[in-house]
């Protein structure tokens, strides 16, 4: 082994301390036990945060390495971290202890290679190699300050220096055994013709990690029963793998975490077969199999593109559910025609044997659609030439059971007759890959024996896949008899239709022959009922005779109902923003698990109140009051007697996080909800909850309304709410957040109203006094950062003086305080905003991801009358949605569409509202200040030059407007408003394309059509 010095800490200058929010770092040297020492002193302020010593130092690594250093500390038991970055610092790779055991004696760390995870970054996994800076951080935990001393950092290559040795039992002449170590030879070791078992052993004459192994059989292998074990000392020897019987050319041992001396393959012959010979043994590295998902990384590489999903090639994948409007967890189809059949489960995969090859994903052009452009049924679609596959996923219910069914349509487009055949194999991988891996969710998923019987294959023994029709064939293999692909590539099936795996990776697939006329296409038809199957019930779940043309309509007619209720009639230019709209709404009915609303399919399977607020916000908008009903109805339940409302709720429990946006955000969904169906019931039934949610937002304030608060430093802070994390940006910092104070004040104004809808007049009128002094003293800290950080915009938080457009965005749209705001420091914020959406998105500023959560802005600048800056940003992200068939965002969008780095969820329906709510912004909102309802202020003069703009049963919170606005013969403009509306307070504000708010139309009786002469 070879050990490089990397740092002997003798010049604190070399390293950068960095400390987040309020923590302090301090960095120096002192004498260590063998040289000097680099002292850390930090200090987490009474708060949280973190703290790192960075260094920057180029390092390429070996392939197998581990580094060391020496570790001493006074301090609480916080995390302690040591990450590698590579040189542009996008990907970063850590060593961690959570709840780190400090101890003032020195303690010497060996930290091996495959104990430093892979953890952010836009490649998505894989090994550290190049290098460009190292870091020491401590995270807070329990916090508090203390002093950690580091010394003696050095590199440690670990590479193996000399060969290993090579024996075996026995062997024919002329074939040693050590021959299999030659990987680009064409040799081969041979056992003894006449032998029934033998054994090979390689010794790396010291101790050396690995990953597994590849055993590439010699050309007229029959395969053969083996075993792998390990040995440190050539006595004790511990199987580590047992196959059965090895099938096809090569046979890859998964080795997890492998570390020995030796290995020791012993084989034993079949009935009636010679021992095989072998052709080479390749030890895989450690990496290949850190993880489940990493050993599918490294056999996909082994492979031809195409035999395995797209993410196992490191490429980033995008996907969307499938559910009824009802359901709980959906299924997903990805982009390529991936299914995963139930949450976490395995995937069905399409492949086409044709001209004696095998048709993958790889192979064709793709394609995605949606049905009608806008329902959320997906198809996918292969052109591969004269023949064109299309995958469609839906999802209906028989007796309240949900079933999924996978529709496979193969259409002949040639001139001439096709023999072809249809393969759909289940595979032991999930949709989502090991990026977004959350618990058990993400990467490759345990498939552990599958069973052709009673009409269905049956996978894990309780979950069932029926063809609705005829099957030409059907077989199943266990990863150790070689990947599905390697049959069907070709052209055929496993024997076997009834296996079982240990190592969880099985797989098989459906046969479906086809003969196709010039111009025919053929439906071919899966189900698979969600949930577990027990084989006694599968008559009552997946009835004989189910039709899946007949189920197919019935779904289409689900969504087309639930979805109908608001009609747009748009020219062409925006007819895909108005399918976005619809199909953003059905994305949150997917998502959502009974009541609770659900911001994602699967990594964002919880129910923050947060995202909840918003989603309901966009339901009621959009004509589907009821499932945001029941989402508050439901949430209200998790409230404390204290009032204190949880920031998130979720199949474990409800999570205490202090996010003191939480209660605002409760009390204003309440109100929303009473707002767009008229519920007074609902408005009693909860008042209570709205009650004790104000209440503890006057507990939380008066802890800075003290006297401290009112001078000197503290004084920004005054009659605001504490500290919380409800921003992820803040996560490491709390910090007091304008985010939590203006939801504060949208509770403190919708509490008022509820007050007054149900009668209680004087407490309407101390409600109203209180968001009124929550306004000023708001209004004042605001300034007095601005003022005393030198600052021109409207900052998100005190602490940092942050810029944050999307928080300000949503200050003036749904907390509604356009008019509270001061006007230039108001416009400056987006005008900032808009000089970087530029420079970045125009290819003049570098970058790496952004959030689409940006989305909400339009609806700021619709508000600021800035149309063409808002269909600017529209056009952006309607251009931006991933795949834009599919009409929807993740939550993080990478500059490179393919880098595979972590997208939060897909679709991320909290930001699919977001969307929704910008976009009826366009046609309506509704303006606290004056009382009124502002239509057309979003309307752009490019849809109406091709066309009139309608929009029929859109809900206001005056009732449904129906508006048509469009183009006279002279360039003037005719506005007709009607619908089950009745006038507001302050009258409907006509906003024409090209006027500013000084220039809207008053309109004080209904219905009504106004013709104006304003060109725009």
């Amino acid at each position: 082994m070879q050990v490089r010095v990397l740092d002997v800490f003798a010049d604190p200058a070399g390293w950068l301390a960095v400390a987040a929010g309020e923590a302090r770092l301090t960095i120096t040297t002192e004498p260590g036990p063998r040289g000097p020492a680099l002292r850390l002193d930090f200090d987490f302020r009474g708060g949280g945060g973190f703290v790192v010593a960075r260094r920057t130092l180029a390092l390429t690594l070996p392939d197998a390495f581990a580094f060391h250093f020496d570790l001493r500390a006074e301090a609480p038991a916080n995390a302690f971290e040591f990450k590698l970055a590579d040189p542009g610092n996008a990907n970063v790779w850590r060593y961690r202890e959570p709840k780190c055991a400090f101890a003032p004696t020195w303690r010497t760390l060996d930290i091996k290679g495959r104990e430093i995870d892979y953890a952010w970054g836009p490649a998505g996994g894989g090994s550290p190699r190049e290098i460009g800076a190292i870091e020491f951080a401590i995270v807070a935990g329990p916090g508090g300050c203390g002093t950690v001393w580091l010394s003696n950092l050095s590199l440690v290559d670990r590479t193996l220096e000399r060969p290993p040795l090579v024996t075996a039992l026995c062997h024919l002449p002329g074939h040693p055994p050590e021959e299999v170590m030659d990987l680009g030879a064409d040799t081969h070791w041979r056992p003894s013709p006449s032998a029934r078992a033998s054994w090979l052993t390689i010794d790396f004459h010291e101790s050396r990690e690995y990953g597994g192994l590849a055993l590439r059989w010699a050309p007229d292998a029959q395969g053969c029963a083996f075993e792998v074990q390990a040995s440190d000392d050539g006595t004790s020897w511990r199987t580590l793998h047992e196959a059965s019987g090895a099938a096809g050319t090569e046979s890859l041992v998964y080795l997890p975490q492998g570390e020995s001396r030796l290995l020791r393959l012993d084989l034993r012959a079949g009935e009636g077969a010679p021992l095989p010979g072998l052709h080479c043994v390749e030890v895989l590295p450690y990496d290949a199999s850190r993880s489940r998902g990493d050993w599918f990384h490294t056999i996909a590489r082994r492979a031809p593109r195409g035999h395995y999903p797209r993410w196992l090639y490191r490429e980033q994948t995008y996907w969307t559910p499938v559910d009824i409007p009802d359901g709980a967890v959906p299924a997903l189809c990805n982009e390529d025609g991936l299914v995963e059949l139930d949450e976490g489960s395995c995937s069905l995969e399409p492949f086409l044997y044709l001209d004696g090859r095998l048709i993958t994903w790889a192979d064709c052009t793709i394609t995605q659609s949606l049905e009608q452009g806008e329902l959320p049924i997906p198809s996918t679609h292969w052109d591969c030439g004269e023949v064109v596959l299309t995958t469609t996923v839906f999802a209906t219910d028989q007796r309240g059971d949900r079933h999924l069914f996978i529709r496979y349509r193969v259409a002949n487009q040639g001139q001439s007759g096709r023999t072809l055949t249809l393969f759909a194999a289940v595979r032991p991988f999930q949709v989502t890959p090991p990026w977004q891996a959350h618990q058990a969710l993400g990467g490759p998923s345990e498939v552990r024996s599958l069973v052709f019987a009673q009409r269905a294959l049956w996978v894990n023994g309780n979950q069932a896949l029926v063809p609705l029709g005829p099957v030409g064939g059907v077989g199943v293999v266990p990863f150790d008899q070689g990947p599905i692909t390697d049959y069907l590539a070709c052209g055929v099936l496993p024997a076997a239709v009834a296996i079982e795996d240990p190592v969880g990776f099985a797989s098989g697939a459906l046969g479906f022959d086809l003969d196709l006329a010039a111009g025919a296409q053929v439906d071919l038809y899966l189900v698979a009922p969600f949930g577990t199957v027990a084989p006694g019930t599968l008559g009552r779940r997946v009835p004989e005779g189910l039709c899946g043309a007949d189920e197919f309509a019935r779904a289409v007619r689900q969504w087309s109902q639930t979805l109908g209720q608001v009609r747009f009639d748009l020219p062409e230019p925006a007819a895909a923003a108005a399918r976005a709209c619809k199909t953003a709404i059905a994305h949150i009915l997917i998502n959502r698990d009974g009541p609770a609303l659900q911001p994602g399919p699967r990594r964002y399977t919880r129910s923050w109140i947060r995202d909840g607020a918003v989603m309901g916000a966009a339901l009621a908008r959009l004509g589907c009051p009821a499932a945001a009903v029941a989402f508050i109805r439901w949430y209200a339940q998790f409230q404390r007697e204290d009032g204190n409302v949880p920031c998130c709720v979720d199949r474990t429990g409800v999570d205490w996080l202090a996010e003191h946006d939480s209660h605002g955000e409760f009390v204003f969904a309440v109100a929303d909800c009473y707002r767009f169906t008229g519920d007074l019931g609902l408005a009693r039934d909860l008042w209570p909850q709205v009650q004790r949610a104000i209440g503890f937002i006057e507990q939380l304030r008066a802890q800075r309304l003290t006297a401290d608060h009112r001078v000197g430093e503290h004084r920004t802070c005054f009659g605001l709410l504490p500290e919380s994390v409800s921003h992820e940006g803040y996560l490491a910092q709390p910090v007091h957040s304008y985010w939590d104070d203006f939801w504060t004040l949208r509770g403190c104004k919708d509490a008022a109203f509820l007050a007054q809808a149900l009668g209680e007049g004087a407490e309407a009128a101390r409600l109203a006094a209180l968001a009124d002094d929550f306004r000023a003293t708001l209004l004042e800290s605001i300034a007095l950062t601005m003022a005393t950080r030198g600052i021109d915009f409207l900052p998100g938080s005190v602490e940092w003086a942050d810029p944050d457009p999307t928080a300000v965005a949503n200050a003036l749209t749904l907390i509604d305080e356009f008019d509270a705001l001061p006007a230039a420091p108001r416009a400056r914020t987006f005008e900032r905003f808009l000089e970087r959406f530029r420079a970045m998105h125009g290819g003049g500023a570098p970058w790496t991801n952004y959030t689409p959560y940006e989305i909400r802005i339009i609806g700021a600048l619709v508000r600021l009358g800035w149309r063409r800056e808002a269909h600017e940003l529209l056009d952006f992200h309607l251009a931006e949605r991933r795949p834009p068939a599919w009409n929807q965002w993740p939550e993080i969008a990478w500059h490179d569409p393919r880098a595979p780095g972590h997208q939060g969820d897909l679709p991320h329906a909290w930001i699919g509202a977001e969307y929704a709510l910008v976009f009826r912004d366009l046609f309506a909102y509704e303006r606290g200040a004056d009382q009124s309802l502002v239509v057309a202020a979003g309307i752009p003069e490019t849809w109406l030059a091709a066309g009139p703009v309608a929009v029929s049963g859109l809900p206001t919170a005056y009732g449904r407007l129906d508006l048509r606005l469009a183009r006279t013969p002279d360039g003037g403009l005719t506005l007709d408003l009607g619908g089950d509306l009745r006038l507001p307070p302050g009258g409907i504000r006509f906003a024409p394309p090209g006027a500013g708010r000084a220039d809207e139309i008053v309109i004080a009786a209904l219905p009504a059509r106004i013709r104006s002469t304003l060109v725009g």
